[in-house]
């Protein structure tokens, strides 16, 4: 979405609305794959009056839009990482677990809600995180307070970080990438990946572009993921999806 559907305002534009359109009526099995969480993505789905499929969270929850059902995910449960929730209790570290349509708060600095607001996230505050019956898509600590301690703490083995700063770290499962949400789908509709267009912008993207048949590169994609795809297509100012597919489905 961003960088790629999105322009720099982060709208979509007609021409962009008119390009899912055209290739939804036209039959073609639409795949919506971000680094957004759901909520973070629906506005924008209403905008496409989307009819596909949305690879949420960078590939942790693939979700049909219209029905919620979800194809596939790549998840956790709440007991792996209680060691980290308990530390982060203890010395008031913020954190939040996402799941595949929810994002779960126990507490919120004036920091975290404005955060909230920018990044179009909608949360949940939830007495004990530690009770949720739901898979976790990611646990986000964000250590505001600069407290430290908490990163020394050793979690499984299939679950690895995502965000890797300092005092900011992403936790998800260790197959979740855009790429293997993508082939749930491909699997479950039996299509293969030379079959495929795949279109992004940037490092997130490159495997997706890689693994397409027909991989394509945005205008204003880094060169090293430019060098990697099949095509490269005008910037997201300049409506690249829609000459992209214009150009390559020929409708």
């Amino acid at each position: 979405m961003d960088g790629t559907l999105l322009n720099s305002q982060s709208v979509v534009s007609t021409k962009h609305i008119e390009a899912v359109r055209n290739a939804q009526d036209a039959g073609v099995i639409v795949v919506i794959a971000t680094g957004r969480y759901y909520m973070q993505a629906e506005r924008i789905m209403k905008t496409l009056d989307f009819d596909g499929i949305l690879v949420s969270n960078d590939g942790a929850a693939t979700i049909k839009n219209k029905t919620k059902e979800i194809i596939h995910e790549h998840s956790f449960s709440v007991e792996d990482i209680s060691p980290l929730i308990t530390y982060c209790r203890q010395h008031e570290i913020h954190f939040s677990l996402t799941t595949a349509f929810n994002h779960y708060v126990e507490f919120m600095s004036p920091y975290q809600i404005d955060k909230c607001k920018q990044y179009e996230i909608q949360y949940s505050t939830h007495n004990d995180v530690l009770e949720l019956k739901e898979p976790v898509m990611k646990l986000t600590i964000d250590d505001e307070k600069r407290i430290n301690g908490w990163q020394d703490i050793v979690l499984p083995s299939h679950i690895k970080l995502r965000a890797n700063a300092e005092f900011f770290k992403e936790y998800v499962h260790h197959q979740t990438s855009k790429t293997n949400g993508l082939r749930k789908v491909l699997e479950s509709y039996g299509i293969d990946p030379s079959e495929i267009i795949a279109i992004g912008d940037f490092y997130n993207d490159l495997d997706m572009i890689e693994y397409a048949g027909l991989g394509v590169a945005m205008g204003n994609a880094p060169d090293d993921v430019k060098e990697k795809a099949n095509d490269v297509t005008l910037s997201n100012d300049e409506d690249g999806v829609y000459y992209a597919l214009e150009k390559h489905l020929r409708w």
